[in-house]
């Protein structure tokens, strides 16, 4: 059973932590972690979209747990940008582009913009998800779109070669 799980949502699950992270291995260990609370608990679930909500709220506490470390908050580790698949887009260099755009993104704008573009969840679902009023969430993704807009202009103005897309 946990098994089936893991294979299903792992992915998912890091992606999502990778997008609060921004690092790799941080993103690895939320994953291991979530996954060992599963186990541990064994709770009773409706649903596997009930299962699916669980993992993503545990996923979104487990980050959330980690920036809290004094040691963590001093810390400035690099980006990093895996191969994470952004569909849409034929070419490689402005699935990347893109990446580090939402990444460049502050910490609260990621997580919104990754469930309802990446995981294509409801402003009332994400709401419910991360603990915060649909209105909250709906201006966070206000503005990280308008911040994503801006960071798509001046790409364009310094490179010129990116091309434009509707966010």
């Amino acid at each position: 059973m946990y098994v089936n799980i893991v294979m299903t949502y792992q992915d998912m699950l890091y992606r999502l932590a990778l997008h609060d992270c921004k690092n790799c291995h941080d993103a690895e260990d939320v994953v291991q972690t979530v996954f060992l609370n599963l186990y541990r608990t064994s709770p009773d679930f409706e649903s596997m979209e009930h299962l699916k909500n669980w993992l993503i709220r545990v996923t979104i506490n487990e980050c959330r747990k980690l920036f809290v470390s004094p040691w963590k908050k001093k810390m400035d580790f690099p980006n990093e940008f895996p191969d994470i698949a952004v569909t849409g887009f034929e070419n490689p260099e402005e699935q990347t582009m893109l990446l580090q755009l939402v990444f460049s993104l502050p910490r609260k704008y990621r997580i919104p913009i990754y469930l309802y573009y990446y995981e294509e969840y409801s402003v009332k679902e994400i709401s419910s998800l991360m603990g915060k009023r649909p209105s909250t969430i709906q201006t966070q993704l206000a503005r990280a779109r308008g911040k994503l807009k801006q960071l798509l202009k001046e790409v364009e103005e310094n490179a010129g070669s990116f091309s434009k897309r509707t966010i």
